[in-house]
């Protein structure tokens, strides 16, 4: 019998990680207020600052049933064997429009049958995230997208998780009995930093299965964490998961009894501090045993100061979170309510060592959408343990920023759409929107980089979107179109001036301060999108190339030289393959580069056409290739070969021997 075919638990018991547990503050607010709301209509103004008539709803469109459809899919395990009785959740990418199908979604979950296949139905236009969960499994994403529409299926596979077990006693080698135990990942398997979990349902469903089930040694001292992600971890033992003191939110939801070892600073594993802990290798499906730890009676130090801001006030919940230095790993996370005068927090029992420390508040509501919720976030203070309690810490909150406007599909005439191949209809509500920053991101921020998956919005039937959430600097839009039938033509920002003309919002792209809303984009999508698939091969033989690749087109005429849109590039694959889609009709260059070694660890990879010496590099070299494709409305090329020459690096000159 397949392992999977039996009911998991209600929870999703992994390890206890802190990050979880900040992930469950951060989503408290988002959450509570989807389920006050998730019956209220919904806002017909149109949004503030739009010059243009937001277009009226047609006849056809005010009698559309709420209902798009369904999505349909399967779970499998190893071996592509059906897993039975998976909880299977669809969380709407614009939950500000749907917030039923998220309350929905969390609170009865489908579950798939004996043959691992599942429906998700009565499901409203959009785009959504799937997630599979069943305990001591991880949920695999190399088979699927970030994003599925109604009438779509979903292949979901779930791997065994790995384990690590151990045993924990004193320096006298008693057993340590009923202390907290926990895996922190520290790099992902392929040697690189941890990466946030693929989306919102697996981030939300992990956190509420840390809170509730936590990892403790048993009367011989025995611990066994299991459902682990393959890559590298430290283990500690004792300590709370929280840590913080005065209104603790891990604490609050897990156990309100308090053990013998909560006050301890954690001992790493084999019987260290955080920075000679050990690391423990995971790989999935396996055991890692005898990670046996010695603890040691560790009072540690506290870390206390207070949270102000504009905002303070009147926040529904302060949370503050602590994080190491250089990583960004939370270490502790702690919750402050709104009816204390004095907003003051404090993290006891810590090592010492570098932190950074980190406010975070919300209130309002997600009727409005990003405008109805307002979070503000304090800029991280670095503080150093060293041997005393560090007092004073000051945080000053921060309101994030926000863009409004809409989007609108151009569809082709009669004519032309009688040259191109049948597709399926595309809908406003089923694109994705998003903003990207340009600036780099820094470790202390990975305790809020859930913010990066609540950017993720949809326009709702209107055309009408918010990308809120957005920390200050420079953003740009980045569109997942429902379809390869389409292509994004402009993106513009409303005029200066009352007789000026839309400004170009991706060529510099927008800069938001602290609490900026900026109102007025206007986003305009054409159907008739072109398509480009091929290879780059190298020497006569035309064997792929063997160093890691991109391929970029360029638009070859002189006035698209600045036009941002018109810049494509793609990853190679393994077999020197490539796929361009959602492409501008035109003349193009083709260029094909190798990926530097800085590049290939830049883990959000920056389009290179971001940058105005980036698109001039790529011009002169595309005109200097002669490699020339011209794509006309709703062509498919498949077979386009490129050949590269490596380029030849001289060897040094050898040493001469010695006499």
């Amino acid at each position: 019998m397949n392992a999977l075919s039996q009911k998991p638990p209600k929870t999703n018991c992994r390890n206890v990680t802190m990050h979880e547990i900040a992930i469950g503050i951060i989503l408290s607010t988002l959450f509570v207020s989807a389920i006050a709301n998730a019956q209220q209509p919904q806002s017909e103004k149109p949004a503030a600052g739009d010059r243009r008539e937001v277009q009226q709803p047609t006849a056809a469109q005010e009698k559309k049933p709420q209902a798009g459809g369904s999505i349909k899919g399967r779970v499998i395990g190893e071996g592509n064997r059906p897993v039975a009785d998976a909880s299977i959740m669809a969380i709407p990418t614009n939950i500000a429009s749907n917030p039923q199908s998220m309350v929905t979604s969390f609170f009865r979950p489908v579950s798939s049958d004996a043959d691992g296949k599942f429906e998700l139905s009565g499901l409203q236009w959009g785009a959504y995230r799937i997630s599979a969960s069943a305990a001591g499994y991880v949920l695999s994403d190399s088979d699927s997208k970030p994003y599925y529409r109604p009438g779509e299926s979903v292949t979901l596979t779930l791997a065994k998780g790995g384990v690590i077990t151990g045993r924990v006693t004193n320096l006298s080698g008693d057993p340590v009995v009923g202390a907290v135990v926990r895996a922190i990942k520290v790099r992902e398997a392929d040697n690189k930093p941890v990466r946030l979990r693929r989306d919102l349902a697996s981030e939300f469903t992990d956190s509420i299965g840390s809170l509730l089930g936590p990892y403790k040694t048993d009367d011989r001292g025995i611990y066994r964490i299991y459902g682990l992600e393959a890559g590298y971890y430290q283990v500690a033992a004792g300590g709370r998961r929280g840590q913080g003191t005065g209104v603790n939110y891990s604490e609050a939801l897990s156990s309100p009894r308090s053990g013998a070892y909560d006050s301890d600073a954690p001992t790493y594993f084999p019987s260290s501090t955080i920075d000679t802990a050990a690391e423990v290798t995971v790989r999935a499906g396996d055991e890692a045993t005898n990670i046996d730890i010695r603890y040691r009676d560790n009072r540690g130090h506290s870390v206390s100061g207070t949270v102000s801001g504009s905002k303070a006030s009147g926040q529904d919940g302060i949370s503050v979170m602590l994080t190491r230095a250089g990583n960004g790993l939370v270490e502790a996370t702690t919750y402050v309510l709104p009816p204390q005068k004095e907003k003051g927090f404090a993290f006891e029992a810590l090592l010492d060592g570098e932190y950074f420390v980190t406010a975070m508040a919300g209130s309002g509501s997600m009727t409005d959408g990003a405008d109805g919720l307002n979070i503000s976030v304090s800029p991280s203070r670095p503080v150093t343990v060293s041997g005393a309690d560090v007092t004073g810490v000051e945080l000053a909150l921060e309101p994030l920023a926000s863009m409004a406007g809409r989007a609108l599909i151009e569809p082709i005439s009669a004519a032309q759409k009688a040259e191109c191949k049948a597709t399926r209809p595309a809908r406003l509500e089923e694109v994705v929107i998003s903003a990207r920053g340009e600036g780099n991101k820094k470790p202390e921020d990975q305790s809020l980089s859930l913010l990066s998956m609540l950017k993720d919005t949809s326009p709702n039937e209107k055309g009408e979107f918010t990308v809120g959430f957005l920390r200050p600097g420079v953003h740009r839009l980045d569109l997942q179109l429902p379809g390869d039938s389409l292509y994004i033509s402009t993106v513009t920002l409303p005029p200066l001036t009352p007789d000026g003309k839309p400004i170009d919002g991706t060529k510099s792209g927008v800069k938001l301060n602290s609490g900026d809303k900026v109102k007025g984009l206007v986003v305009t999508i054409s159907e008739g999108a072109a398509g480009l698939r091929g290879k780059v091969v190298t020497g006569k033989d035309t064997n792929p190339p063997s160093e890691k690749m991109r391929v970029y087109l360029v638009p070859a005429e002189p006035e698209a030289g600045e036009d941002v849109l018109r810049y494509f590039e793609s990853e190679l694959a393994a077999d020197g393959g490539f796929s361009l889609t959602s492409l501008a009709p035109g003349k193009y260059w083709l260029v094909a580069r190798v990926v530097s070694d800085q590049d290939q660890a830049e883990a959000d990879h920056k389009p290179l056409a971001w940058d105005a010496g980036g698109r001039m590099s790529l011009r002169f070299e595309g005109e200097a290739s002669k490699k020339i494709v011209e794509l006309s409305r709703c062509q498919r090329v498949t077979g386009f070969v490129v050949s590269y020459t490596p380029l030849v690096r001289p060897s040094k000159p050898g040493r001469k021997p010695t006499q």
